[in-house]
């Protein structure tokens, strides 16, 4: 397939959206469950649900309006290999302190340790690619319940029924949570957030920006493709080598090959350009509220930052998927594989918060003030 001039502009414009939004409300998956676990902290968590919603309702639209068909939703092989990918997903991206977005947009910001993070992912990535034929290959396979993935709008029910559903069921339990008052109020708050100059405003209500990412992605998957991270990331490692190696490296492997099946040559498409734009636009947000600065991490968190992106790059090809891939475009898509990696990557949240870092679980915690 080759690629026009006009789909690299799209990717660079989805890619900025990305960074500058996610800069702007310090979203990140791996905080949302780390703060829920730890200290009872939903502010980033109701951003997450928030953005979940907005997907679901944005691929049935897409969807329903025929712009795109349910061959189009992205679905991955169903079965063991999801959930152990998204535990050792949850594991590296709590031990990195930053999740696959969370890493590109904190590059931006100047923070050299998820420059380490990310080059490590990188390099976790390519690794699995040696790793996988013949041995991840014959490790996986017997993992594998369904080959093609599933979706649950292959169901026989109209497209929009099930997301409809399912948030309704959302604003249901967030109304009988916080009262419809209080539910109206989060919407108010969350569109009236300003102080000044919104561009220059170090930080914009979460729900908002949530709802913002969600309305950008669902266009990207109506104009586009679905959103991706990590996939982008493994290609870019792959060109970067094949510079030294030459093409063969990537020819002569089974995995890295068929990354590249739909390109006209070994090199960067669209998505790719959507990764780098991406960082571009944090740089941006974080230069107009001027909370760009680089950062040099303490020695004592470069072991965290290798081994969680070691981990990272590694787990996100077992998943497959990270976070931004299984939340919105897994989710939106009402992939069963990407609601079992999310479980996974709960877990593997918990395990590094409880056993690792020995945070203190509030959450499971009796809490006297709610009454005996």
């Amino acid at each position: 397939m080759a690629y026009t001039w006009d789909v690299f502009l799209l990717a660079a414009f989805f890619g900025f959206a990305y960074g500058f939004l996610l800069q702007k409300a310090d979203f990140c998956f791996v905080a949302s469950i780390r703060d829920w676990i730890s200290v009872r902290d939903t502010r980033i968590l109701n951003g997450v649900l928030v953005l979940i919603a907005v997907a679901l309702i944005g691929w049935a639209v897409v969807l329903a309006t025929g712009a795109r068909t349910v061959a189009d939703v992205w679905t991955v092989p169903l079965g063991g290999a999801n959930l152990l990918g998204g535990i050792l997903f949850g594991i590296g991206m709590t031990i990195a302190g930053g999740c696959g977005s969370g890493t590109l947009y904190r590059c931006g910001m100047g923070y050299v340790q998820f420059w380490i993070v990310l080059a490590c992912s990188i390099a976790g990535n390519l690794l699995f690619a040696l790793l996988y034929d013949p041995w991840g290959r014959d490790a996986l396979e017997p993992l594998t319940v369904v080959e093609s993935g599933y979706t649950l709008y292959s169901l026989p029910v109209p497209v929009y029924a099930i997301p409809v559903a399912i948030v309704l069921m959302m604003a249901a339990i967030a109304i009988w949570r916080f009262g419809f008052r209080g539910f109206a109020a989060g919407f108010r708050s969350a569109l009236t957030d300003w102080e000044g100059n919104p561009f220059k405003q170090s930080h914009w209500d979460i729900r908002l920006v949530a709802a913002l990412i969600g309305i950008v992605a669902t266009v990207q998957f109506a104009l586009m493709s679905n959103v991706s991270i990590t996939g982008p990331e493994t290609r870019i490692g792959a060109v970067a080598v094949s510079l030294f190696a030459g093409d063969d490296f990537v020819f002569n492997n089974t995995y890295l090959n068929a990354l590249f099946a739909d390109f006209p040559k070994i090199g960067l498409g669209p998505e790719e350009t959507l990764v780098f734009f991406l960082i571009i636009g944090s740089l941006a947000a974080a230069l107009l509220s001027g909370s760009f600065k680089l950062r040099w991490p303490k020695k004592s968190r470069l072991p965290y930052a290798i081994i969680g992106g070691l981990l990272m790059g590694v787990s996100s090809r077992i998943a497959p998927g990270c976070n931004i891939a299984n939340v919105i475009t897994g989710i939106g898509g009402l992939s069963i594989s990407s609601v079992i990696v999310l479980v996974g990557m709960i877990i593997g949240i918990f395990i590094v918060v409880a056993f690792v870092f020995k945070m203190p679980l509030l959450l499971f915690r009796r809490d006297d003030s709610f009454g005996a």
